[in-house]
């Protein structure tokens, strides 16, 4: 097992591959006599502050009728971890044995064996990160559509909503569906069609790696507000679309970002580089029929996603068999901290601390400690006292669901 040595700062969790146990216990399931539907909409780089009735007004009033995640923390800080932590419900270097198994999440099992009928679409692409080895690497092709070249960014996140309402009129109504859609318009250099220009001035011809950040960075920003302004507007078309077929009360509607994305609040751009809050938190908005509407103002996680659904798809099994979520339906749904990784970290995000650990050699060069507002601590020393359990857990769980030999 792994050493346990909560005071050492070069905290050593270096992980060796291992033999999957996932999941922990077969699953039980009695699948519901009226399925529900899943439209699943997930935006890159959407950052928690967007879901905001000035900036994106479609989602802030539906999500006014559904549950509101406040406090949302993404599984990672780039899109392989976020994506892959809300479809398993696991802690990103999971992604490593799950890959190399090819191993597909339990949810998308369920989905499978209940019949669903599946339009998996996206702006990006499939295969980097490797999600048709992962997430999807059991879907037939013909239900993966990607639109990765061609047209802009935001022409291509309109032309795959046209497609995923077009695959919702044409499927089987006796047989339940699931869309999957990823919007590529707030991905830098951040697309927008002229009429979602809702903030101005905005840098006219964005080069990253040319851009003065210090000098334009307000400008940059107002890119990136005006393409989440295109990507409520096809989240928008979605909800109506649903609504005019009658579908909205048998379908689950989640919208949520990958990760976030900082305009230098805390001295960087982008994402991908550490775990504070704007590159880790993202908007969460999860309509379930039949669920009265609720805010969740303490901590929630992409890793609580699978703990959600898979009740609501008749698994019996306790979500710890499955995943390392609660559900975030429960009367009593409550998290001290959450948890995100990169590649070569692991972090322990809660509201006094943030605190990232090393998970194998290239981790351990950096691996900082910052307040509950992602500053740097001076003195970082009783954090680690603090925090032990939590750690102790992060560690234990590092493991739970892949048989490693360190």
């Amino acid at each position: 097992g792994i050493e346990a040595n909560a005071g050492a700062e070069a905290q050593n969790l270096r992980l060796k591959e291992g033999s999957l146990a996932y999941p922990l216990a077969p699953l039980r399931v009695e699948p519901p006599s009226a399925p529900l539907n899943v439209v699943w909409l997930v935006a890159e780089s959407l950052r928690f502050d967007m879901l905001d009735p000035q900036i994106m007004p479609r989602l802030w009033d539906f999500s006014n009728d559904a549950l509101r995640l406040e406090k949302h923390f993404s599984g990672g800080n780039l899109t392989q971890m976020g994506v892959f932590s809300m479809f398993y419900g696991l802690y990103g270097n999971n992604w490593f044995p799950m890959h190399a198994a090819r191993r597909a999440p339990v949810l998308m099992d369920v989905l499978q064996q209940q019949h669903y009928q599946f339009s998996l679409n996206t702006s990006q692409r499939f295969t980097y990160p490797a999600f048709d080895k992962t997430i999807f690497a059991n879907m037939r092709p013909q239900d993966m559509h990607a639109l990765e070249a061609g047209a802009p960014p935001w022409q291509r996140d309109a032309q795959n909503i046209d497609d995923i309402l077009s695959f919702i009129d044409r499927r089987d109504p006796a047989r339940p569906f699931m869309s999957y859609m990823f919007f590529e318009s707030t991905h830098a250099p951040y697309d927008f069609p002229q009429e979602a220009a809702i903030a101005r001035p905005y840098l006219e011809n964005f080069n990253y790696l040319t851009a003065d950040f210090g000098r334009d960075i307000r400008q940059i920003k107002n890119r990136y507000i005006n393409a989440a302004r295109h990507v409520d507007g096809q989240i928008g078309r979605v909800v109506d679309h649903l609504k005019a077929k009658g579908l909205l009360d048998k379908t689950i509607v989640i919208v949520l970002g990958d990760h976030g994305e900082e305009f230098m609040e805390r001295g960087r751009w982008g994402h991908s580089a550490e775990f504070n809050r704007y590159q880790t938190g993202t908007p969460g908005v999860i309509r379930v029929p039949g669920q009265a509407p609720r805010v969740v103002t303490g901590i929630s996680s992409h890793l609580d996603i699978p703990a959600t659904l898979m009740p609501l798809l008749g698994v019996k099994n306790p979500p710890a068999d499955y995943s390392q979520g609660t559900d975030l339906l429960a009367a009593d749904f409550h998290r001290d901290y959450a948890v995100a990784a990169d590649w070569n970290r692991i972090a322990y995000l809660g509201d006094d601390f943030k605190v990232s650990f090393p998970i194998n050699a290239l981790g351990a060069v950096r691996n900082e400690a910052t307040d509950g507002d992602d500053r740097p601590l001076a003195d970082s020393s009783g954090v680690y006292r603090a925090i032990r359990s939590a750690m102790l857990e992060i560690m234990a769980n590092l493991t739970r669901f892949s048989r490693y030999q360190t």
